[in-house]
């Protein structure tokens, strides 16, 4: 016990000298236009009416003022010359950025941004000390195992140097934080708190493996599941925004999802496994290489694709204008695919599409498992907004309780397809719902309020 004691404490002494806290600080410039008070003659209205004039009153000046608003976080320094590692929302909008080293009382260091990534919340941040600084190493994060010990270290809720101990609770392939998605999050339960975000997480070996980011906390305060950032991703990010400032990731353009066993069996994915591509971006290089919505990605660049997570760690950390293959199984059968990656843009966008005239159709209504299905007419199709280019029939009504409802089916669907058998018309809905079987499973590629997907159900 005194010999697991002692290793906390060396890692506690080993670490602290390198982390560091930050105050981010907006100043915002207010108008304020002052009250106006009225304390006037008692006589002043009689008189006033009498002469047939009023007093003109003049209202007071506006007045402007800075408000100051302060943000604080922790960072690790990573470089004795005074490189920092932070989280980006520390020092996201800030108009000056002060950084208090351990040990050095109340002497504030101005720090300046290097580069910032808000999508993956890392930046860097440069002080100049004037002598080279304690620092800590990045680990290897790929190393650590759910049940090992970590340590957190910070500034929770301002209060500088706190160490906090827990363990590695788990790893999360994928998690959406705020809007925005992480892939291979280190979860821990190592008390982790508003102060936090940007200070390290350490194994007992004093070595980085992650940069804690957030916490689950409907209270806002720790609740005993943290994130942390894992260390190899963010030496990747770290050295691009030393680099050039910014991260440039690759891009394909494609709208992906997760394939499951209804799915791999309508395609024919051998091994179930892959990321199914929902849609190609006009213009993209997805839609330049030749690949296609339905398409399954099994494989890029020489490593195996089996989740959406996997496809876009790999595209990510590969660079634009890069020549790959893209193994791709369609029809059933496997297809390599030559591609050129292009540069993620800043914000995703949606490119626009080409769009085709279609031809009137009938107005009958077909009853298929709970949903009252008709034909896209063109008046529907415009009240709608339906795409010109989309050949489908409309869902119009659905019973709950119906079998197109565990479909997920819903009312102002256009189904433009069920098991991949094309319905462009009502009669041919009609004709594919006949070979339909529950048992088999059910698909159907379907638009729904200007977006397309697959929507797959098995009758267990």
């Amino acid at each position: 016990v005194m010999n697991f004691q002692d290793t906390f404490a060396r890692v506690a002494s080993q670490v602290k000298p390198a982390v560091v806290n930050i105050t981010a600080v907006h100043i915002e410039s207010v108008e304020v236009r002052p009250h106006q008070f009225f304390f006037g003659d008692p006589f002043e209205f009689f008189f006033d009416d009498f002469h047939g004039r009023g007093r003109q009153r003049r209202r007071p000046a506006p007045k402007r003022f800075e408000r100051r608003q302060e943000g604080m976080g922790s960072g690790v320094v990573v470089d004795p010359k005074g490189l920092i590692l932070t989280n980006a929302h520390v020092v996201t909008n800030a108009d000056k950025i002060q950084v208090r080293l351990p040990d050095t009382g109340d002497k504030v260091f101005e720090g300046k941004v290097v580069g910032l990534d808000v999508r993956s919340d890392l930046a860097v941040v440069k002080i100049k000390p004037g002598k080279d600084l304690a620092y800590a190493s990045l680990g290897d994060s790929e190393k650590i195992r759910v049940g090992d010990w970590a340590l957190a270290v910070g500034s929770p809720f301002g209060l500088e140097q706190t160490v906090t101990a827990g363990i590695i609770s788990a790893v999360r392939q994928s998690l959406n934080l705020e809007g925005k998605i992480f892939h291979n999050m280190i979860q821990t339960d190592a008390s982790i708190n508003r102060g936090n975000s940007g200070g390290p997480l350490v194994n007992i070996q004093g070595e980085v493996i992650g940069i804690n980011t957030a916490i689950y906390a409907p209270t806002g305060v720790f609740n005993g599941i943290g994130f942390a950032i894992p260390s190899n991703y963010a030496k990747d990010i770290m050295g691009q925004l030393i680099e050039k400032g910014k991260v440039v990731r690759g891009w394909l353009g494609v709208e992906i999802a997760p394939l499951d066993e209804v799915m791999a069996a309508q395609f024919q994915v051998p091994g179930k496994k892959g990321v199914l591509i929902n849609r190609v971006m006009a213009g993209s290089p997805a839609a330049k290489a030749g690949l296609k919505r339905g398409d399954v990605v099994i494989g890029f660049h020489g490593e195996k694709v089996e989740s959406p997570a996997d496809l876009q760690r790999i595209v990510a950390k590969t660079a634009p204008k890069t020549k790959v293959k893209v193994s791709v199984v369609r029809d059933g059968r496997e297809k390599a695919v030559d591609l050129v990656t292009g540069e993620r843009p800043e914000q995703d966008r949606a490119l626009a599409e080409s769009r085709q005239e279609s031809a009137p159709e009938s107005d009958d209504v077909f009853e298929w498992e709970g949903a009252r299905v008709v034909a896209l007419s063109d008046v529907r199709r415009k009240q709608e907004s339906v795409p010109a280019d989309v050949k489908g029939v409309f869902v119009q009504d659905l019973d709950p309780n119906g079998m197109a409802a565990h479909l997920s089916l819903q009312p102002g669907d256009v189904v433009v397809s069920l098991n991949r058998v094309g319905t462009p018309t009502l009669k041919a809905f009609k004709s594919a719902t006949k070979k339909a079987d529950w048992g088999k499973g059910v698909l159907a590629d379907v638009l729904r309020r200007g977006r397309r997907f697959y929507l797959s159900y098995k009758k267990s």
